[in-house]
């Protein structure tokens, strides 16, 4: 995996969980994902599965035990950033017998830019978040609601 480029900088760093209803975890997505990172716009920080097992969750390591091919190129991407609190807060919805993954990762894209506005002197003031919510506010519309 890519080394970050500017050593001062992280992120932003973000997380997404994905539910795989009925435990049948599909490789497409980990493909793309893949592709990211091969082209250095994502650095993977935590990625874990884990399977809703009645009122708990039960981690799923090695991730090629899910049976999809393709998924343990990402074997060892478990730095136990994530425990049992955050997979409940994660995955209250999710149904028994279904898989979540949750993906921790660093948001690369932009690094290349800093590093060449960086070069001519240039100075990063502030990055942060912004939420559907607050650019919906900002321009004047409402949020989309699921």
């Amino acid at each position: 995996m890519p080394e970050p480029l500017i050593d001062d900088h992280l992120g932003p760093i973000d997380y997404l969980a994905v539910e795989f209803p009925d435990g049948r975890v599909t490789v497409e997505g980990f493909e793309e994902l893949l592709a990211r990172v091969d082209a250095g716009d994502l650095l993977v920080l935590d990625l874990e599965l884990v399977e809703r097992e009645g009122t708990g969750w039960r981690k799923i390591a090695p991730a090629s035990l899910v049976g999809a091919t393709g998924i343990d190129v990402f074997e060892g991407a478990d730095s136990s950033l994530l425990d049992q609190d955050d997979f409940e807060l994660l995955g209250a919805d999710v149904a028994a017998g279904s898989i979540m993954a949750v993906l921790v990762y660093e948001d690369l894209t932009l690094h290349r830019a800093l590093r060449a506005w960086r070069a001519q002197g240039a100075r990063l003031l502030a990055q942060g978040p912004l939420t559907v919510d607050d650019l919906d506010s900002v321009l004047g519309e409402p949020a989309p609601q699921d």
